[in-house]
């Protein structure tokens, strides 16, 4: 056989490996947009954000594109809406709400929005397997935390709050706490991305270094925590993959802190939040959570209509904001929003997807590297949703990473056969 024919030229792009890279650099781009990190230091209030002119513009086109998505992969993505049922079910009581909601115009426009958000999440999970699912978010969290740090290193008035606490820093964000919750992600993806990816381990293990300096930055305390959850998880269940009688110990000593930290926090309030340096009202979060139940009573099982309960300055919000004497944007709480966005009925749809969840990253322990970040990252969601509203949230990348996660441990992507380990 002579040279020539054992010479092989390298094979050009086909249109279709062409088509797959511009799929994949629009698919993080919106991933960018749904951030909220490039509108960050452009708007002065958090809860006006989303009704920007300017910033909608942003996502009717997304959508546009999601649509185009579908329609290019109806029966697959067909079959993977089936296996996502129980996520899509409470956002399908959301679009319902307009028929009850106390703004049915606002709630019919949010509710779209969220069933966009919610498909191309479902979408990202048809498209790509664990390894490449991990490496797309990593580079999105991987983006915002670079930006964030030149922000606040060269344009400290934007990213370093001035007035309320000062000197924490906010990156691209409007308040601290956002950044320090999206760094602590962008912390453990990095870590997934070193697991699944070890070919670019340098890469990412810079990246874990410069997320973890932000949280710290960033003085949040829930981020903090969010951090070693998400730290110790995947070395937990490193430890545990590795061998399960070593892990035994480890789960029952885990269990025994839990509960220790459940029980200080319920007979010691004072002496365990003054450990984090909070107080016991979670920085007057807990005087928001009393007036709100009261508001729940007026409508329990259905809710006052999908996100609209702050939209009126006359409504049920009204006497929230009187009780604790300050313009409360948000209920600090994701199951108490999403209480009053569609009532105990939207509460209980979403407590079942959550569980399903967590039942599918068990089962993946030992089946494979995807519980690193599936079992794990569904455990700092619930975490967030304790201080944040971050349960059903249109356009927003958390509810993105959570909604894509769950619907890839419900089996969708673009091969159903199990990873091996």
């Amino acid at each position: 056989m002579s040279l020539a024919l054992e010479y092989a030229p390298p094979r050009p792009f086909t249109l279709g490996q062409v088509g797959g890279v511009v799929e994949t650099l629009l698919v993080l781009l919106f991933l960018l947009v749904f951030s909220g990190g490039f509108f960050g230091p452009l708007i002065v209030e958090k809860a006006a954000a989303d009704d920007l002119p300017f910033i909608k513009l942003f996502y009717y086109p997304i959508y546009a594109a999601v649509i185009v998505f579908v329609l290019g992969r109806p029966w697959f993505l067909a079959k993977d809406m089936l296996r996502s049922i129980l996520i899509l079910l409470p956002v399908l009581l959301a679009l319902a709400s307009t028929l009850w909601s106390i703004s049915p115009s606002d709630t019919f426009r949010r509710s779209i929005a969220l069933m966009m958000t919610t498909i191309f999440a479902i979408y990202i999970a048809s498209r790509y397997d664990w390894g490449d699912f991990i490496e797309l978010m990593a580079t999105c969290f991987a983006i915002l935390a670079v930006m964030s740090f030149l922000l606040a290193l060269l344009v400290p008035s934007k990213g370093v709050m001035q007035e309320i606490f000062p000197g924490a820093w906010a990156g691209l964000w409007y308040e601290k706490n956002d950044l320090g919750m999206n760094m602590a992600k962008c912390a453990h993806l990095a870590l997934c991305a070193m697991i699944f990816k070890p070919q670019r381990r340098l890469l990412w293990g810079g990246i874990l270094a410069l997320a973890i300096v932000l949280v710290l930055l960033s003085t949040s305390k829930t981020s903090l925590m969010a951090l070693f959850l998400g730290i110790g998880g995947v070395a937990g269940l490193y430890v545990f993959r590795q061998s399960p009688f070593l892990g035994i110990p480890l789960i029952y000593f885990a269990v025994v802190l839990g509960t220790a930290l459940v029980l200080g926090v319920e007979y010691a309030p004072k002496f365990m939040f003054g450990l984090i340096g909070k107080d016991p009202s979670l920085t007057g979060r807990t005087d928001i959570w009393q007036a709100l139940f009261e508001q729940t009573k007026h409508h329990p099982w259905l809710g006052h209509g999908y996100a609209v309960f702050w939209l009126d300055e006359t409504g049920p919000a009204f006497w929230v904001r009187q009780r604790t004497q300050w313009l409360v944007p948000t209920a600090h709480n994701g199951w108490l929003e999403t209480w009053l966005s569609i009532g105990l009925a939207g509460v209980l749809m979403f407590a079942v997807a959550y569980i399903a969840a967590i039942m599918a990253g068990l089962r993946m322990v030992l089946r494979g590297r995807a519980a690193y970040w599936g079992l794990i990252s569904t455990l700092v969601f619930l975490l967030f949703s304790m201080s944040e509203s971050n349960i059903l949230q249109q356009n927003n990348l958390g509810w993105i990473v959570f909604a894509a996660t769950a619907a890839k441990l419900f089996g969708v992507g673009p091969s159903h056969k199990a990873e091996t380990p």
